[in-house]
């Protein structure tokens, strides 16, 4: 599968002239007496990492080495590369030389002044003609409903003679899944049973698929990178066609092997470095950034964006108006006759408008009622002409997610609970919580890794696992007049409780709920949940309980500094050790700087024992 857009961006290779006289072994001693193996530009192109005994490129391929050992000997690599590209046939050479063009193009600068013979004549017009005017990194930020999306994606997108930067070309990192339901895939994600690929295709196909599909924000960061930098970076791109290596979710993903691209380009700059358990995608912008690569960045909302800020901005009977046009119940014309302003009729056939692209992109609406629709629309819309106000201009761009706060959280605080001090310490390795203000701000996602709480009571000595949440998602997506998306979460991990007579309870549990949420004007965002459990642990009665009920909370901000989340929850165990459990809280986070917030929080807590407790800590992120 060519999965390099053949035609688009690198057409496959034509070779011109012959390369002349030229002595390998002359080169080979050369690059030897250089100690070019060890160059570090030379392991940035294959990809070498350092481990305990040496090095080993992250590339998994067999067809990018060309020497049998090349995947862990540098040296091995380079005298193969040397031989293949200048011990053979003339074009045999030339179009090995296009194949590994970036290795070729080094060894050129490294190697050229020795014998100038052996690269002459040796160039890829098919290559050299793409004319990059510029780079950019991509991030598609947070879609509200898709926790998961926090570790989101980036791509890179090159700027060639084509103003319009939707027509730039988009270079990708992903898998190649073949499908699956979500949980293989989440496996085959973890253990590295997929092939990850570079691909290019135009940039207005990834905006569709991430603004107007996936309903995600996209931040645009222009990079600085010369001319010669660019041509470097394309040709280690051409140079990673077809080439496969294993894909993993946590850290050999799609941003992490971006940066390789820009290290390509821009040798000096360490950014793979950074990253060893794993990359996210917001860090590696970050890391970008720290290297001085990023000199401006620019916003494109989501489709779904865009339509939020129409409802926002029209008023109950404006939005009827345009779901009635929208649902089929009224034609567009009909507006005409409504008693609304010529501005309101624009924006509401604007939001109209809108929605129709967006049911189409998704699929809602096949091909033939699309352009009914939309056509019926246009024709009304264009009749009243300009709007007065350009509303597109005025949607708020949210803080640049790069300037948020790092991902790893270290906590320490000091609490009472029913009387007793403890001393509570946590560490979070990922990502963010629904009191979080950076990463979702007016939004109700979570997602978190590894959550370990221990605490320690100074009066008794007790040194006890609060909590170790594996995985602790939330996703609290509020309803509107157009989209209807589903609240939902899951979480499961080590949890402990007071139950009647036996003390706190150690044990495992997997819970999991679904459910609805509004955003009001004075209560925030309000949610309910059903919500049901299975707790696991030889504190329990017949070693488990199951059990069912529901969960109501209201997230909302006093100012761009703090974030608040109240709620209540109920839950009746019917089988193994039954009882019930209430529990009510509040959280407050109040953001200090960006990697310093401190936290609040008052719970009542009753599963047969009542207790209270109040915790007050600070949050360093790193």
């Amino acid at each position: 599968m060519a999965l390099l857009a053949a035609g688009i961006f690198f057409p496959f290779p034509a070779h011109s002239g012959p390369c002349g006289q030229c002595s390998v072994e002359r080169l080979l001693s050369t690059a030897r007496e250089k100690n070019l193996h060890a160059d570090r530009y030379w392991h940035i192109l294959m990809h070498y990492e350092k481990k305990l005994t040496g090095v080993e490129s992250q590339v998994d391929d067999p067809d990018f080495f060309l020497a049998e050992d090349g995947k862990t000997d540098p040296e091995a690599e380079l005298r193969a590369t040397i031989r293949y590209l200048f011990d053979g046939e003339t074009d045999a050479q030339e179009e090995a030389a296009c194949r590994f063009y970036a290795r070729f193009g080094w060894l050129k600068e490294e190697l050229g002044g020795v014998l100038p013979q052996c690269f002459a004549g040796r160039d890829c017009p098919d290559i050299d003609r793409i004319d990059p005017r510029s780079a950019s990194l991509i991030f598609p930020t947070y879609y509200m409903n898709n926790p998961a999306s926090m570790f989101g994606h980036t791509l890179i997108i090159i700027d060639t003679a084509y103003t319009n930067k939707r027509l730039s070309n988009a270079v990708n990192y992903a898998a190649v899944t073949g499908g699956g339901d979500g949980l293989s895939m989440a496996l085959s994600g973890l253990t590295g049973l997929y092939q990850g690929y570079y691909s290019v295709m135009p940039y207005y196909k990834k905006i569709q698929e991430y603004s107007d599909i996936n309903q995600r924000d996209i931040w645009e960061y222009q990079l600085n990178l010369t001319p010669a930098e660019l041509r470097r970076m394309v040709r280690h791109i051409r140079e990673m066609d077809e080439i496969g290596s294993d894909y993993y979710f946590f850290d050999e993903n799609c941003s992490y092997n971006l940066l390789y691209l820009i290290e390509a380009a821009r040798p000096s700059v360490h950014l793979i470095d950074r990253f060893d358990l794993y990359a996210i995608p917001i860090d590696t912008v970050k890391a970008v950034k720290e290297e001085g690569l990023i000199v401006d960045a620019a916003f494109r909302p989501a489709k779904a964006t865009r339509i939020d800020y129409l409802i926002d901005h029209l008023d109950t009977g404006e939005v009827a108006a345009a779901e009635a046009i929208i649902r089929g119940r009224t034609a567009p014309a009909a507006l005409l006759d409504k008693p609304f302003s010529r501005e309101e009729k624009i924006r509401i056939l604007d939001l109209v408008v809108e929605v129709i692209q967006y049911q189409y992109v998704s699929k809602d609406l096949d091909k033939k009622s699309y352009r009914k629709q939309l056509l019926s629309a246009l024709r009304v819309r264009s009749g009243l002409g300009q709007a007065e106000t350009d509303w597109e201009a005025e949607i708020p761009v949210p803080p640049r997610p790069e300037n948020s706060h790092d991902s790893r959280r270290a906590s320490a605080g000091v609490g009472l609970r029913s009387g007793d001090v403890f001393y509570e310490l946590r560490f979070r390795p990922a990502l963010t919580d629904l009191t979080d203000m950076d990463y979702v701000h007016n939004q109700g996602a979570q997602i978190e890794f590894g959550d370990l709480r221990t605490r320690y009571y100074p009066e008794s000595g007790r040194l006890t696992l609060e909590q170790f949440d594996i995985v602790d998602i939330v996703s609290v997506a509020p309803m509107d007049a157009i989209f209807k998306p589903l609240s939902w979460k899951f979480n499961t991990g080590w949890h402990r409780k007071p139950l009647e007579n036996d003390g706190d309870a150690s044990y495992y549990r997997v819970n999991g709920g679904a459910g609805a949420a509004a955003r009001t004007s004075w209560l925030g965002m309000c949610y309910a949940m059903a919500e049901a459990e299975l707790a696991v642990g030889g504190d329990l009665e017949a070693d488990y309980a199951a059990g069912s009920g529901a969960s109501l909370g209201t997230i909302f901000s006093l100012g761009p500094a703090s974030k608040f989340h109240l709620y209540g929850r109920g839950l009746g165990f019917f089988a193994g050790d039954t009882h019930a459990e209430y529990t009510a809280g509040a959280i407050g986070n109040f953001r200090l700087s960006p990697n310093n917030h401190l936290s609040v929080e008052a719970a009542y807590k009753d599963a047969g024992q009542q207790h209270y407790e109040v915790l007050t800590a600070w949050h360093l992120f790193f």
